[in-house]
């Protein structure tokens, strides 16, 4: 009796992490045609795995309004290799994010590339299928 609970229950997560797994990844969340342009301000920078986090505030030029912005990006190994660091980016660092965003409007998204106030490049990703932004626009 215990051990058919055991199998049970081991089955049970293997579904559930597996699950949670296959939608963290999914492909339909994001606008992947074109990457929208946003300027704002660097509040913290998560270097990890599975995905580097940043985290920026972008002020909308009607409103006024700040909102709060999250953009992943690869593992960390995989940022490496294309020229990043832990030390990439800094609070309050000023930025022109390139971002694959929210399909639902959150305001949330996979970085293609983002450009520092001196003009520097960080690549994140190419368009898969899309082309970047041509114009900033805030959201």
């Amino acid at each position: 009796m215990r051990s058919t609970w055991l199998v049970g229950t081991f089955f049970t997560a293997v579904i559930l992490i597996s699950s949670t797994a296959f939608a963290h990844h999914g492909a339909n969340l994001f606008d992947t045609t074109k990457a929208v342009v946003l300027k704002g301000t660097v509040t913290k920078f998560e270097w990890g795995t599975p995905h580097n986090q940043i985290f920026f505030d972008v002020k909308d030029d009607k409103s006024g309004e700040v909102k709060h912005w999250v953009a992943s990006t690869e593992p960390a190994p995989v940022m490496l290799e294309r020229g990043w660091t832990r030390r990439s980016l800094k609070e309050g660092d000023q930025v022109t994010v390139y971002i694959f965003a929210a399909k639902n409007g959150a305001t949330i998204g996979n970085l293609q590339k983002i450009v520092l106030a001196d003009g520097k490049e960080l690549t994140a990703a190419g368009p898969p299928g899309g082309a970047a932004a041509e114009q900033p626009a805030a959201r």
